[in-house]
């Protein structure tokens, strides 16, 4: 069972390379993303890791940013966002050799159990050409509360109690 634990300084390797497995299995099979230079696609990749890392954290400065643990290795990373009125999943990778294997959805279960124990809704954005992902939230009880030119956002609702 995977579990989660905050990030800290060290594990920027780690982040790095899961950002960059993560650029490599969405663009990869693109003709123009697999002719470049390796050198460059490690730069484009650290770049796009500071970018993501510095718009994550001024744009939520309150979230929660951990690593997803399995049997001691990490596997992955969640960022959420507990707001007053929601709980946004902002951010979740599972390294491309884990994926399949559920720990997304245990962890994505994780934080429902956690939303629906404070009666909060869950968010998200999820890439309208990410399929895979979408049939898992999709399957977890999210359903598509807006459309957007390049992604979809999400929502889930706590159920309401019986009565």
């Amino acid at each position: 069972m995977p579990c989660r634990r905050p990030e800290t300084e060290a594990d920027g390797p780690f982040l790095l390379a899961l950002f960059a497995a993560c650029q490599e299995t969405a663009f990869g099979q693109a003709p123009a993303f697999a002719s470049l230079d390796p050198g460059l696609r490690t730069l484009l990749a650290q770049q796009g890791f500071a970018g993501q890392r510095a718009t994550y954290r001024a744009r939520y400065p309150d979230a929660r940013f951990d690593l997803i643990v399995q049997d001691g290795a990490r596997v992955g990373r969640i960022v959420t966002d507990r707001r007053a009125d929601a709980l946004a999943l902002v951010d979740l990778a599972v390294v491309p050799e884990r994926r399949g294997r559920g720990i997304g959805t245990a962890v994505i279960r994780a934080v429902l159990a956690e939303a629906g124990a404070a009666g909060l809704a869950v968010t998200l954005s999820v890439g309208r050409d990410n399929r895979d992902a979408i049939r898992l939230y999709e399957r977890l009880g999210f359903r598509t509360v807006a459309a957007g030119a390049m992604d979809l956002t999400l929502a889930w609702s706590p159920s309401p109690e019986p009565r």
